[in-house]
C-alpha cells in the first residue's frame, strides 16, 4: 500500500520558535514510524506539511496518509492540516478537523464538554487588555494560552491566588500567545493521562499518574526537562481506574476525536476526575512519549501500536470515508 507519511516541516520554520524541542521530537517519531510502516510491507514517501502539501500529495497519489504534522508555523493548524486532507479526499490517520481545531483551543472544549456533562474546571477567557475576569471563579486558578499545547506558555508561576494577578499574568501573555488567554479553576490533586486508540470504537488504555518531581504541574519546563515521574499503570482501585477511563473516552468522543489521542485529567481531593484537555495529535515518539510507553505497559510493542493506527485509515478507506 502506498502510504505517505505527512511530517511537520523541517528545522528553521516558525512552528519551532515556542517549542524547539519539538524539532527533535518530530524527526526521530519520524524516523520511527518510517521504519515500522516499512517493515510491515508498505511503500512510504515522506510529505512535509506546508503551502504545497495538496499539490505533492495529489501527485503521488497515495492510498493513505499517516498523520504526524502537528502544525506548519503553528501548532493551532493542526485542525488546517486535517482539513486540507479531507478537502484532498485522502483517508488519512487520526482526528479529522473538527477534533482538532476543538481540541486545540481548550475553552471550546470546556464549553463542549460542559454542554454534554463532562466534568471540567470552571474557566474564563481574556481576549484583550480591556477584558476582565468572572467574579465567580474559585481560587487558586491557572492561567495559560487556549491554544497552546506541550504546556507551551506554563510556567511555576502560573497558579494564582486572586483575581487581581490572574488578570495580570492573562494581559502579560496577550503580548506573547495567540488570544485567548484561559484563566481556569486550579484542581489541587493527583494527574493522570489516558490514552486512547482504536476506530471505530476507541478504547481507553491503562491510566497512567503523572508524579511532578517539582511544581506540582506539568509546566513547559518540567515537560522539557522530563522532571516528571510516569507510574503505569497507575495505583487506583479498579473502580476508579474505570472511572477515569470512561471520563477520557466521554470527553474524547465529546469532540469528534478518533483513532488516537490522550486525555489529561485531575483527580481532585474527594476523587472526582476533571479533564483538563485532550491531546488529539500525541507524541509517538518510541521510548519517550507517553502513547508508546502507555501502549507498552497494555502489552502492545511499538510496531503494533504504528499498525493499528495506521488500521484506523485503511477501514475509513475501505468505508469510502476520510
Amino acid at each position: 500500500m502506498r502510504v505517505a507519511l505527512l511530517a511537520c516541516p523541517a528545522y528553521g520554520a516558525r512552528l519551532y520558535q515556542t517549542d524547539p524541542h519539538a524539532f527533535y521530537q518530530g524527526e526521530k517519531t519520524l524516523e520511527a514510524v518510517r521504519e515500522v510502516l516499512e517493515s510491515l510491507g508498505h511503500q512510504v514517501e515522506v510529505v512535509r506539511a506546508g503551502p504545497g502539501m495538496l499539490q505533492t500529495l495529489g501527485e503521488l497519489g497515495p492510498d493513505v496518509v499517516f498523520n504526524i504534522a502537528t502544525g506548519y508555523s503553528s501548532k493551532r493548524e493542526q485542525g488546517h492540516i486535517a482539513a486540507m486532507l479531507e478537502f484532498l479526499g485522502v483517508p488519512f490517520t487520526g482526528s479529522g478537523s473538527v477534533g482538532h481545531m476543538l481540541g486545540l483551543e481548550k475553552h471550546l472544549a470546556k464549553m463542549v464538554w460542559l454542554s454534554r456533562g463532562v466534568p471540567t474546571p470552571k474557566f474564563d477567557v481574556v481576549y484583550t487588555q480591556e477584558d476582565d475576569i468572572k467574579k465567580d471563579l474559585r481560587y487558586p486558578v491557572i492561567v495559560k494560552p487556549s491554544g497552546e499545547g506541550s504546556s507551551v506558555g506554563i510556567t511555576g508561576d502560573s497558579v494564582k491566588d486572586s483575581p487581581e494577578e490572574a488578570l495580570e499574568l492573562a494581559r502579560d501573555l496577550l503580548e506573547v500567545f495567540e488570544p485567548p488567554i484561559l484563566v481556569e479553576e486550579y484542581v489541587e490533586g493527583r494527574e493522570f493521562t489516558v490514552a486512547l486508540l482504536g476506530y471505530p470504537e476507541v478504547r481507553a488504555l491503562p491510566v497512567e499518574e503523572i508524579v511532578f518531581q517539582e511544581d506540582g504541574m506539568l509546566t513547559y519546563s518540567v515537560k522539557t526537562r522530563d522532571q516528571v515521574i510516569p507510574v503505569c499503570p497507575a495505583d487506583l482501585p479498579d473502580d476508579l481506574a474505570h472511572r477515569i477511563q470512561t471520563t477520557a473516552i466521554q470527553a474524547f468522543k465529546a469532540l469528534k476525536c478518533r483513532d488516537i489521542g490522550r486525555v489529561d485529567i485531575r483527580l481532585s481531593r474527594d476523587e472526582s476526575p476533571y479533564v483538563l484537555e485532550v491531546n488529539t495529535l500525541p507524541g509517538l515518539q518510541p521510548g519517550y512519549s507517553e502513547v508508546p510507553r502507555i501502549a507498552e505497559k497494555a502489552g502492545m510493542g511499538y510496531r503494533a501500536l504504528v499498525a493499528e493506527i495506521l488500521d484506523c485509515a485503511i477501514k475509513r478507506k475501505a468505508e469510502r470515508r476520510c
